[in-house]
């Protein structure tokens, strides 16, 4: 008569299963934030290499020209933001004053959307001839916080994007 050892375990129990099930999810959520805050990073680099594109292309612009491309909107008081991309800004495909002689292409925020609130603006300072401009967007990872670049040269972080003297 052959006798079956039950103590003999070949597999693995439910328990044990369950735990490394754990585990896994576990790991998976903690790599899907990591891979969320890496997105954010990289979309914050691309804005500051739009903007980087965007102030080379209006320096040539104003060399050319003595001053800088008015905004459209708002009658030419501006802002132009890159979520209207209203004809002949410098956000829009259509008679952009800086595409295609001094950019490659035209810029907008990755996400670009004013529900987020992640776009780029672009005012000069209208009452002295546009010879100054500010270009900003919005820091994605910290809410609030507005990364602008002067004409001048001058850029900083604010709670809001500024606006230039005479504007």
């Amino acid at each position: 008569m052959v006798k079956y050892n039950n103590k003999n375990n070949n597999g693995f129990t439910l328990v044990e299963m369950l735990v490394v099930i754990a585990i896994i999810g576990i790991i998976s959520v903690i790599g899907l934030v990591s891979l969320e805050g890496a997105r954010a990073s990289a979309r914050n680099a691309s804005r500051m290499s739009d903007l980087a594109q965007l102030r080379l292309g209006l320096a040539l612009y104003s060399d050319d020209h003595d001053q800088y491309p008015a905004p459209v909107t708002a009658s030419g008081a501006g802002p132009d933001s890159s979520i209207l991309a209203s004809d002949g800004t410098i956000f829009s495909d259509n008679g952009n004053p800086l595409f295609p002689g001094y950019l490659s292409r035209t810029m907008s925020d990755p996400l670009n959307n004013q529900t987020s609130g992640y776009y780029y603006t672009y005012d000069t300072n209208e009452n002295i001839g546009h010879r100054g401009y500010v270009l900003c967007f919005q820091e994605e990872g910290q809410t609030g916080i507005w990364f602008y670049f002067y004409s001048t040269g001058i850029y900083g972080k604010g709670d809001h994007c500024p606006t230039l003297p005479g504007t």
